[in-house]
């Protein structure tokens, strides 16, 4: 068998715990009980005592009737005189009380006044003895002594044993049935635990498929949750990772073709035309600072990543760097017919790095000039609550739903048989995302599919 099962472990806790508990209220119900018996014991004794000294005080009552009274509750008496001779007695003794029941009495404090209260041993058997003193008138004398009672303790010994035997019986049984019920409950917790560890060794070994059945609403079924995302994360992380490598082979394959292709065109001197030569020569020096672009767009992106880009924080004001920008771009909207059209609040100057979010703009710009043929861009900036906002809105074919979550991976593409004739290494969105998260910036998009796609940017406005 094997020790280390969780269900094994947890059901040997409960139950031990479980016995613990038991144990303890035994204990205290045996104490309460015990102690009940005991003060009923010694009340009645006390009460017969008392009866018995009253009895004697008032009437001055026979041996007979001492007698009977004896019967009828179950008690030995015995009167002592004011000497501690001891005068009379219900119980037919063979020998003198003091030697059926020697090194009880203490007749020096009964003689004093003083009650007397023990339990004793004899023979064996448990005995209560209560004492009295004694002060009454016989005919024209007085009389002094005490009046002892005597009452076996073992009914109650018998009954505190019993008692006993039925809360052994109880907890035997309560044990038992708590055995199978915990039983129960341990394989019903450990059931999902066993299940996510079966499922995350699965997902370990590489198999992104797995998912682990969310049966609860506690923190069980949270875990079970966070297994599925990580699942789920896991094997978008791998199919991207394998996209992004198809795709950065596929951008730096193509402009090395070209490099490879005309280099050896020229080398060979295929070429005698000086004006063909000149073109090929031009197509290698564009693809050549296309493939100087993506791999400089990586590195810079890697270092972001790495927390290893220095930035030159300076207070701007980004109404004026919103109106060089689009400056900047006008001609190359107006070339495609598009019309930037702006809406800039004046707002309170912000620490940012004036050469990395001019950047920023004009990516987002060029992004929105490139996928628009018909339409406006807007660009807006104003201040709400207290964050200042700068939003870019394009009249391009939009995005998808499901897609927008991953337009900031790097070579992520929308339509991918389409987007390259747009153009771009697709990375500049996810430089986007990391220059303003590096700023403490905060970069989100919205976009209706046929109507377009809303970039919006914000930075919070305390110095």
């Amino acid at each position: 068998m094997n020790w280390n099962r969780i269900d094994l472990k947890l059901g040997m806790m409960i139950f031990s715990l479980f016995i613990v508990i038991l144990f303890i209220l035994g204990f205290v119900a045996n104490g309460i009980i015990s102690n009940f018996y005991t003060k009923e014991a010694h009340k009645e004794a006390n009460d017969i005592a008392t009866h018995v000294t009253a009895m004697l005080q008032e009437h001055n009552n026979s041996k007979s009737e001492l007698i009977t009274m004896a019967e009828f509750t179950g008690v030995d008496i015995f009167l002592v005189d004011s000497d501690g001779t001891f005068m009379d007695s219900t119980e037919k003794l063979d020998t003198k009380p003091t030697e059926h029941f020697p090194d009880i009495w203490e007749k020096e404090k009964l003689l004093q006044g003083q009650m007397i209260e023990k339990e004793f041993m004899s023979s064996n058997k448990l005995y209560l003895l209560h004492g009295k003193p004694l002060s009454m008138s016989m005919g024209t004398q007085s009389f002094t002594g005490g009046v002892y009672v005597v009452s076996s303790l073992e009914s109650m010994k018998d009954s505190l044993q019993s008692v006993r035997y039925l809360l052994l019986y109880a907890g035997l049984g309560t044990l038992l049935l708590a055995l199978g019920l915990i039983y129960i409950l341990s394989k019903k917790l450990s059931k999902p635990l066993l299940q996510i560890e079966a499922a995350t060794r699965e997902i370990a070994k590489g198999e992104l498929h797995t998912r682990v059945n969310v049966t609860s609403n506690d923190e069980i079924g949270s875990l079970s949750t966070a297994i599925n995302d990580l699942a789920q994360e896991l094997q978008r992380y791998r199919d991207s990772r394998s996209e992004f490598f198809a795709n950065i082979s596929h951008e730096l394959r193509t402009p090395i073709t070209y490099l490879e292709g005309y280099a050896d065109v020229l080398s060979k001197g295929y070429i005698e035309d000086d004006e063909e030569k000149q073109k090929y020569l031009n197509i290698i020096s564009q693809e050549a600072k296309r493939l100087n672009i993506i791999i400089q767009d990586l590195f810079e992106l890697s270092k972001m990543e790495e927390g290893r880009i220095d930035l030159n924080l300076e207070f701007i004001d980004l109404n004026l760097l919103l109106r060089s920008s689009i400056h900047k771009v006008e001609f190359q909207a107006k070339e495609k017919g598009i019309m930037i059209g702006s809406h800039l609040e004046q707002t309170q100057s912000i620490s940012l790095d004036r050469a990395r979010m001019e950047q920023v703009l004009l990516n987002l710009l060029d992004n929105g000039i490139r996928y628009t043929k018909n339409g406006p861009i807007t660009v807006g900036l104003h201040q709400q609550h207290k964050r200042i906002m700068i939003t870019i809105q394009d009249s391009g074919p939009g995005i998808p739903m499901d897609e927008l979550p991953y337009i900031f991976e790097r070579f992520y593409r929308v339509e991918k048989s389409r987007s390259r004739q747009h153009g771009g290494t697709g990375l500049g969105l996810s430089i986007v995302q990391k220059l303003v998260e590096l700023q403490g910036g905060l970069v989100e998009v919205t976009s209706i599919v046929g109507k377009g796609t809303i970039f919006k940017i914000s930075f919070p406005n305390e110095v």
